[in-house]
């Protein structure tokens, strides 16, 4: 992968104890397996893209999300998740953009690409699994704050710094660093902890997030400024 864009580190000395929270976003079966209806499809449109998304998926994205998990985990830090899909079978629930999204994909592959959260597909990847009493807001918009009050809930546990990771970059996990930094939070997004369909995307998405709305750090600037407190 290309140089990374170089502003908008976060250039505090450490990730300050029980003020931070971990978000991984949508890291859900079916943005991990390239079985499911949404890698099918991107297969047939963009056939070399997505053997690049799969494969930095399997081999970057868990491994660095999970090495993320464990220091927050072992921190004691507060670890929520988030599933997207409607809640209506019909997919009638999801914003325009999903609908057509789904519309190309059961033209493509005869299934909608985003299922039902009932679908088990919607499930989180077992590598990144929460744990019993670590919270999963199931959501129906690209962004959790949308859809909950995840952020009223941070602020009663006296969060304000959200470190966010998962899928894909340029959809879900950019999208919730902005929510969050228009609520005044500092979002930092982990550049190896997340992907989307190509590598254009991916800096792009970066980029654009670090001008204005968030942070960019990578699983090691996370885990050093983790293990500072």
């Amino acid at each position: 992968m290309a140089d990374s864009p170089t502003f908008g580190r976060y250039a505090a000395a450490t990730l300050p104890a029980r003020r931070t929270a971990l978000l991984l976003v949508d890291m859900q079966h079916y943005f991990v397996d390239p079985r499911h209806p949404f890698g099918r499809q991107l297969a047939q449109v963009i056939p070399e893209a997505s053997a690049a998304y799969f494969q930095r998926v399997r081999e970057i994205v868990l491994s660095n999300a999970q090495r993320l998990l464990e220091a927050f985990r072992k921190r004691g830090e507060f670890v929520a998740f988030t599933e997207f899909g409607s809640l209506e079978r019909s997919g009638a629930d999801l914003p325009g953009w999903a609908r057509r999204h789904n519309a190309r994909g059961i033209e493509s592959v005869g299934s909608p690409v985003y299922p039902c959260l009932e679908d088990p597909s919607c499930r989180i990847d077992p590598v990144v699994a929460p744990r019993p009493g670590e919270l999963v807001l199931r959501k129906n918009t690209s962004g959790p704050l949308n859809a909950s009050a995840l952020d009223r809930t941070l602020r009663t546990l006296g969060i304000d710094t959200v470190v966010i990771c998962g899928l894909v970059t340029d959809v879900c996990v950019t999208q919730s660093a902005r929510e969050f930094g228009d609520r005044d939070f500092d979002a930092i997004v982990v550049e190896d902890a997340c992907a989307t369909v190509n590598e254009t995307r991916h800096l792009a998405a970066l980029e654009s997030l670090a001008t204005s709305f968030g942070f960019v750090a990578r699983t090691v600037d996370v885990l050093r400024l983790l293990g500072g407190n």
